[in-house]
Order: structure tokens, then sequence, then C-alpha cells
């Protein structure tokens, strides 16, 4: 098989980054045997075959089309045809040919296939496999596990058209009316492959590319006007032939023909980039797609990835490490104190402690961390680093720091993200271990959720060191960075008197707003507007999608903002060439995960976009684009769940784009997360709070019927018990509400009420607002009351951090007293 060497070096370079994604048809199966020995069906002996089932005796009409004789034997003969497509699909392991394995023992991102045969499933019991495969079956977003010994995440293997294995023969596409079914409506799988075509480049083997739902979704990857350099990557198409017409066709859309077979394509082409795939195999085990670090890096290989990186932090954007190394990043006055307060600390003065690097927003806590970090590890200790990008299990830190007592430190940058799990890991890894720092990064307002709790049990002496505003000499250095990088902006043609002046009348003395506002002569809150307002389009559109998942800690990959984006692929893409050309959102190598250059721009720009009331489609795009990424059979822990139970939160919608724009989001996605208890919890949590109790009910209902027993979901159905008490007070089923209710919120406290403080706030906050309206006497509304006091009081003393139970407990008190205090007319003997 000749191959350009060029192409080949590009395979190459894509494989090492684990970019690239398999597409197989028909032809890919042409090798596999069925279990009686017979090559899998083409489309001529398939169609004579169901012909015998639809119309047995009768002679063979070569005209009728498959998708004809698929629906007929559909609507007559479904069972006979169900074990038909079971026999003729499903493949002997035995007869695998051995270059099969080099296609599923490579590190693709994604492997998408047109066949509804389980050869996939076959390759997993013939050969061993570094990953493990998930089967998915797209026509029933249904996934199955098909595990190896060696899994370093598996491989998403997403059968389009359906999966035999599946037992359905109606979740199989083969007919015309199946097709415009599909195309009629917006099929998550066939959108997410349409976006990674547009983001990631495939290899296609096996087909000629016919399928028309796919190019339904991609619109046939026509080219429309497009300013400037054609940003699609560029594909393959393995195939033996294919005519002038079409090759002309796919070159116009980027796509290239290589002459070959799926064994030619495996044993010269495959095998020639062997190498770049086991580097791709080391890719995936420390940057998994879309999940971040898998491990828990040094600072000294974070340091020497990209050392020589360019980026925009002296114009803003959030720092990397090469800006540290190539002095970007000045050094300021407090780094020598903060470096010497962690010397005594690993050293064990105080013993048992913690540092807490904090500030107020853009201070310059992550760059101090950082400094550090580098400082440390120049003295010898080694460092180890956790930041956003990292998806580390607490239980794989404490393991990496215990497992040996030699001198360590441990940052952990943005350490808020952790949740109530921080405290709990450092005092599992801080008391008695010799020689080890454990530092965190966290904002000032942050601190009091780790602070109280650990002043409470006494384990841990939090240490606290504050980044101050910029000194005189931070300002002086500053300056002095930006003229040799040449960001003076309209500071460049003052003198030295009139450069500070200036800096102190944009910047005042902190770090990012300095940055942002002298660099661009506008003061930082304006200018975070100036750059959303100046957007219209589909560059706002984007800009509001990267800012919103910023703002929430996160980020976004390419095919996600395509999703995101529906049928405006190219314009999508146009846009965010565009917002990173001028540094508004950033990808830095060698992930690519896009943001907004600083969380706290990202902020700015969502209170702006909430304030105009433009949220709501940014929310149903996210939306839709992780929840297509989703399926039942997805790890909850993996990233696609993580952030879109953050967008799909109840609480975040209501703020950002209230409940008629909530319950809409909702409804878009409902096909997509029917199956899932935690959005009807969210679902129905937002009817509670909005007031349809009915619809409330109903969902809750169904959350409780897929999760029974979850905590969250009984703590809400407890809620919208009380609501329903507190709507008809009088009703005679009121006081029933609230004592199932009680018991319901009772016994989560008991299950949960050491890791949750929520349903201590429910239970008080709605069994106060019962007291206030409920006919009761004196005397059982105070038993009543004492009861609540009781309960949140325990809440209060197991989350003491928790300021609004504190604030709870004391209305609870108030109003319990002042029923000892008789109204007019009531006698104290009441």
């Amino acid at each position: 098989m000749p191959i350009d060497p060029a192409i080949l070096n590009r395979l190459k370079s894509q494989t090492e980054r684990a970019g690239l994604v398999l597409f197989t048809g028909a032809g890919f199966s042409w090798d596999a045997k069925d279990r009686q020995g017979r090559q899998l069906s083409t489309v001529s002996v398939l169609k004579n075959e169901l012909w015998q089932i639809c119309f047995p005796g009768d002679p063979f009409d070569p005209t009728a089309s498959l998708g004809d004789l698929y629906e007929v034997a559909l609507n007559t003969r479904k069972a006979a045809l169900g074990d038909f497509m079971a026999s003729r699909m499903s493949v002997d392991a035995a007869s695998l040919p051995d270059y099969y394995k080099a296609y599923f023992d490579f590190p693709w991102l994604r492997i998408y296939t047109l066949n509804v045969d389980d050869l996939a499933a076959a390759v997993v019991r013939r050969f061993p496999l570094r990953r493990g495969l998930q089967l998915i079956c797209a026509t029933a977003n249904e996934a199955t596990e098909a595990p190896t010994s060696r899994s370093r995440g598996p491989l998403e293997v997403v059968h389009l058209n359906g999966w035999v294995a599946a037992g359905k023969p109606e979740l199989l596409t083969f007919s015309d009316t199946q097709y415009a079914e599909r195309i009629s409506n917006r099929e998550p799988w066939y959108s997410r492959c349409a976006a990674d075509l547009e983001a990631r480049p495939f290899i296609f083997i096996g087909t000629e590319l016919n399928e028309i739902p796919l190019w339904q979704h991609v619109e046939l990857r026509k080219r429309r006007t497009i300013h400037g350099r054609d940003l699609r990557p560029t594909s393959i198409l393995v195939t033996p032939t294919l005519n002038t017409a079409k090759q002309a066709k796919l070159r116009d859309l980027r796509i290239e023909w290589i002459q070959g077979t799926a064994e030619t394509f495996a044993t010269e082409v495959l095998a020639a980039i062997q190498p770049a795939a086991n580097q791709g195999f080391v890719f995936l085990g420390e940057y998994a797609e879309g999940s971040g670090r898998q491990r828990i890096p040094l600072v000294t290989e974070l340091a020497a990835e990209r050392p020589n990186l360019d980026t925009n932090y002296l114009l803003g954007d959030e720092p990397q490490w090469a800006d540290l190394i190539q002095h970007r990043a000045v050094e300021r006055a407090n780094d020598a104190s903060l470096l010497a307060t962690a010397a005594k600390m690993i050293e064990g003065d105080p013993p048992n402690s913690a540092l807490a690097v904090t500030g107020t927003a853009g201070t310059g806590k992550s760059t101090a961390l950082m400094s550090l970090g580098l400082a440390m590890s120049d003295r010898g200790v080694p460092v180890l680093w956790i930041d956003r990008d990292s998806d580390v299990a607490p239980v794989t830190i404490r393991r990496k720091v215990l497992e040996s007592s030699l001198p360590l430190a441990l940052l952990i940058d943005d350490a808020d993200m952790l949740g109530h799990q921080l405290v709990g890991l450092m005092r599992d890894v801080v008391p008695d271990r010799k020689g080890f720092l454990f530092a965190i990064g966290i904002r000032s307002g942050r601190l009091d959720d780790i602070a109280i709790p650990l002043k409470k049990s006494s384990e841990i002496k939090l240490v606290e060191h504050a980044i101050p505003f910029l000194a005189d000499d931070d300002i002086d250095k500053l300056i002095a960075t930006l003229d040799r990088h040449n960001r003076l902006g309209p500071l460049k043609g003052l003198d030295e008197k009139q450069r500070r002046s200036m800096f102190a009348a944009y910047a005042g003395r902190q770090l990012l707003v300095a940055m942002i506002g002298v660099t661009s002569g506008q003061r930082f809150e304006q200018k975070a507007a100036n750059e959303l307002v100046e957007l219209t389009g589909m560059q706002r559109y984007v800009y509001a999608l990267v800012n919103v998942v910023t703002s929430l800690r996160h980020y976004l990959l390419k095919d996600e903002i395509l999703l995101a984006c529906g049928d405006q692929s190219q314009d999508a893409l146009d846009a965010i060439n565009s917002l990173t050309a001028r540094g508004l959102i950033v990808a830095p190598p060698p992930t690519y995960r896009y943001r907004a250059r600083h969380r706290v721009v990202a902020d700015l720009v969502v209170e702006k976009l909430r304030e105009l009331d433009e949220l709501a489609d940014a929310m149903r795009g996210l939306l839709f684009a992780l929840g297509s990424k989703v399926n039942p059979a997805l790890d909850r822990n993996a990233r696609p769940w993580r952030v879109l139970s953050r967008l799909m939160n109840h609480e975040l919608l209501l703020r950002l784009i209230g409940p008629r724009h909530a319950r809409s989001v909702y409804e878009g996605i409902e096909g997509l997360l029917n199956y899932d208890y935690h959005y009807w919890l969210q679902r129905g949590s937002v009817e509670v709070e909005a007031g349809d109790v009915r619809l409330a009910e109903n969902f809750l209902s169904q959350a409780r019927s897929l999760a029974q027993d979850d905590h969250k979901v009984e703590t809400e159905y407890g809620y919208l018990l009380f609501k329903k008490a507190l709507l008809r007070p009088d009703d005679v089923q009121a006081s029933d509400f609230v004592d199932r209710a009680i018991d319901i919120l009772e016994g989560v406290i008991t299950a949960r009420g050491s890791a949750d403080p929520h349903p201590f706030h429910v239970l008080g906050t709605q069994g106060l607002d019962w007291s206030n309206v409920a006919t009761m006497d004196g005397q059982h509304r105070r038993r009543f009351l004492d009861r609540l006091v009781y309960v949140v009081n325990q809440g209060r003393e197991m989350h003491p951090a928790q300021k609004e139970l504190a604030a709870l407990l004391d209305q609870l008190r108030r109003a319990a007293l002042l029923t000892v205090v008789p109204a007019a007319g009531e006698s104290r003997s009441d």
C-alpha cells in the first residue's frame, strides 16, 4: 500500500496524541465469519436471505431493496428476523485474522461503526488488549462494558445503526422508514459523530460514505464561504476502489483516498506507526479524553512539558509553567516569605500543620503556589501538583503521600474543588507524617469551610499565608517585564514616573487587574464587559459556552463546542479560531482544552450574560452536548457526567436563567437522559422551587423509582411534602404530609447527616414555616420547635462552617422562646 510520507508523518503525530477516530463500514468486517463458518453477509447475500424470510418459496426479485425487505420482515416476521440477525451477525472469535488486533489495540480517540455485528466483542474474546471496550448501541443509547485485564479507560465503540447483541431487530437501522425517522430527529450519537468529524481526523475503512443520517447531520460537510484557512482536519478513506467523481467530492470535504483494504492498512500503515501508538497509550494514561490527568505529576515533570510555550500571561491569562520558567511571572517580594514559611513547615515547625495560600480573586494565588513548587523542587524536595486538570481520587492522593517516608510536598491549586473531602484528606495524611508539606491555594472567602472544622478537631494547625497586594518593588518589576516583552500597551511612550502613576490609576495593586487593566488602558471590569458586548452571532454564543463552563471550574473540548452549536459547525469552527486568535479563550497544548483566559473574567462575563438574559440558549446547548456524551454504563465519576451534573443543577439554572427557561432546558434533554435519576431529581427540584407540586411529585417519584433510598432524592421528596402541606395548611392531609416529611428527613440525617448539611437545613426552614401557619396550641408548637432546635443544633455541631445553619438555629431558638410568652388573651397555663 503506497502512502505519502507526509501523510504517514501526520498520522504518527496524531497517533502520539491519541487524536485519531476510526470509522468502519461493512468492508471492515469482510474477513470475519459467523459461528457457522460463513462470511458475514454482504448486501446482496443479505437481501437474498431476507427475501426467504419475507416470501418463502417465491423466486427472488433482485430489484427489491435491502431496506424494504428488512421493513417487511420486521412488520410481518419479527421473531424470525431477530433469530436470523442474531445468527448471521454474531462473529466467531476464533475465526478472526490477527490484523484485527492492530485496530482494537490502538490508541483511537473513539471508534464509530455502521455495522450491526458483534465484531468488537469477539475481538475482546480473541485478543489481549491494552484497553477495555465500551460497546454502545446508538439506537438505544445503551452501553455494555467489554473489559480487559489491563484497562486504561475504555475505548468507546459506537454502533450508529444499532447492535445485534441488543436482541431487538427494531433497533437495527436498515429501512428507508427507519432512516427517515432518524433524520427527522436530532440523533445524539450522529450529532456527536458529526461534531467529531468537524474537529478530529478520521480514518474511514470499509465504507464509501453513503450513510444518509450521518451526512444529514454533517450537512455533507459542504464547503461554505470560509474566510481564511479551512480549519477542518484532514481525514483518510481506505477502500480498494473509488470512482473519480467521489474522489473529487471527498477532496472537497478534506478526505483523502488511500487505495487499500482493512488488512493492508493494518499490516503496512498501523504497523509502521506502532512506536507512535505506544506513545499514544502513554498520553491516554496521563491525559484521558475529557478527564484530566489520571496520575499525580511532579512539578519538575510539568515544568518540562512545554518550557518554551508562548502565552498571554502578561495580558491577564491564567499562568502556565512556561510563564515562570521564561520569567514572565515576576518574582514578588511575597515569594521569599512564602518559601520560608513552607521550608519551616516541612521541617515540622509547627508540627502537624498545613499551609493555605489565600487571597481574593485575581491576586496571584496560583502563580505564587507554582513559584513555591518550583523553588522547593530546586531545593531537592519532590513536589506533587494537583489542579483543575487533575482527575485523581482522594484515595490515590492518600496512597501516593503515604507510600514513602521521604521528604515530600503536595500542592493543590483551587483546592476547594475537592469539596468536603479536602478536610478528610488533610486529616488522613498530615498528622504524624514527617518531612511533609501539604499546601493549598484557596480563595479567602472559602477558607472558613476548612479552617473551622480543622480548628474544632485540633488535629491539624492551618497556617494561612495571604497573598498581599502588589508592593512598590513588585510594580517596578512588572513594568520592567511588560517592557521587556513588548506588552506595555498605553504605557509604552511614558517615562518611568508616568508609568507608575498610570499603573496606580488603572491597576491598583491587584495582579490580574494589573495585567488586564494596564496593558489595555481600560478598567478591569469594563474591559471584560466590552469584550463581551463587542462580540456578535456565533462568536458571542461560543464565548458564552466557554465562560459558563470555566466559571464552574471545568473546560470544553472542541467537539463539545460543536455539539452545542448544533448544525452550524463551520461557523462554530470559525468562531473558535477567531476567539482563540484574539486571546479571549485559551486552549493550551497538548490537551487543547478550551477555557476563558481567567476564571475571574469568566465570572464577570457570566454575570453580564445573566443580566442581559442571554444564557438560556447557551445552557440548552451545553446540556445537549454533555448529555450526548454520557450513557448508563459510563462511570458517574467520568468527566462528562461530572460536568453535566454541574450544568444540570437546578439551583444553578434557576439563578442563571429562571424557572421558565429552566423548564424548557430540561424538556430539551429529556430524550437523552430519561433513564437518569439525577435528571428527574433536578427537574423535580425546579418544580418544588417554582411551585408546581403536581409536576414535582411526578418527576421526583420517577427519581425515587430509579434510585431507591438515594439521600438526595429522599431529601428533596421530604421538601416536596412540606411544600404540599404549606400550600394548603388547612387540608386534612397536611399534617400527615409534615409527619412523613419529618420521618424521611430524619432518616436521611441518621444515615448521611455527618456528610451532608442539606437535610438539616430543609427540615429546619420548612419546619419553621409550618409552625407559623399550622393550627397548633402553644404547648404543641413549643414541642415541635424544640424538636427542630434539637435536630438543627446537631447539624450545627456536625457542620460548624455552615453559616446558614447557625443563622437558622438562631431563628428557631427565637421562635421557640416566643412560644413561652403568652399571646394577648392567652393564659400561661396553655
